[in-house]
C-alpha cells in the first residue's frame, strides 16, 4: 500500500469527477461555526459532516482498524488540506476535525459490513460479493476489498465484533445524537424550549 503525497490532494472538482463522489458545490469556503470544543453547528455543521465523509472515503483505505496508526498521518493530512481549501476552519480545531474523520471511516466500514457482508439476521454471509460495490468501485478497489472481507472474517474480528455489540445493546446511556452531534442536538432542544416559552408568554400577554 502507497502513502499519498501532497500531489494527490484532490480539489473538490477533482475529487468530483475522479472519484465518483457528489462533491456539494454549495458548501464550498462555507463557513462552519462552533461550540468551545470546536464542533460544527449549524447551519452549516451537518454540509460539513457530509462533505468531511466523502473525503474520508476517496482517499483512506477501509482496511485501516487503528485510527491512531502513524502510517494514517499522510491520510491525515490529505484530509485536512481539503477542509481547509473548503471550509473557514481554524487551526484550533484540527484535532477534532481528524478525530470525526476518524469516527465516519469506522461508521462507512460497520456500513460497508452490514449491507454487504450479513445477512438479514446480522450473520456474516459464507461467500460474500468478492468484488466491490458498484457505487463503491471508483473509491474501492478489489485488491483494498478483498483485504477488508479478510479481515472481517477473521475469528478473532468476529469475536470482538459481538462483545462490541452486546456492550452497546446493554449500554445504560444510549447515544442519540445522530450524525449532528449532541452538541447539535442540545441547540435543536434549545430553540424548542426557546419557542415554548415564546408561546407561553405570548398566552399571558393577550
Amino acid at each position: 500500500m502507497t502513502t499519498p503525497s501532497e500531489d494527490d490532494i484532490p480539489s473538490p472538482n477533482e475529487a468530483k469527477g475522479k472519484k465518483g463522489i457528489v462533491m456539494m458545490k454549495k458548501i464550498i469556503q462555507a463557513r462552519s461555526e462552533g461550540k468551545k470544543k470546536g464542533q460544527p453547528i449549524e447551519p452549516g455543521g451537518t454540509n460539513f459532516i457530509s462533505y468531511l465523509g466523502s473525503i474520508v472515503r476517496a482517499n483512506v483505505p477501509i482496511t485501516y482498524d487503528d485510527w491512531k496508526d502513524s502510517s494514517l498521518d499522510a491520510y491525515k493530512e490529505i484530509i485536512w488540506n481539503n477542509i481547509q481549501l473548503t471550509f473557514n476552519v481554524d487551526i484550533c480545531r484540527k484535532t477534532f476535525v481528524l478525530r470525526k474523520a476518524g469516527l465516519l471511516l469506522r461508521s462507512f466500514r460497520t456500513f460497508l459490513a452490514h449491507k454487504y457482508l450479513k445477512d438479514d439476521n446480522g450473520d456474516y454471509l459464507e461467500n460474500p460479493p468478492n468484488q466491490p460495490p458498484a457505487q463503491y468501485a471508483s473509491i474501492i478497489s478489489e485488491d483494498i476489498w478483498r483485504q477488508f472481507i479478510a479481515k472481517r472474517m477473521d475469528k478473532t474480528f468476529k469475536e470482538k465484533s459481538i462483545q462490541n455489540k452486546e456492550r452497546a445493546s446493554n449500554s445504560k446511556y444510549p447515544y442519540r445524537g445522530s450524525r449532528k452531534g449532541v452538541v447539535s442536538s442540545a441547540c435543536l432542544l434549545k430553540s424548542v424550549i426557546m419557542g415554548i416559552v415564546s408561546l407561553q408568554v405570548g398566552y399571558l400577554n393577550v
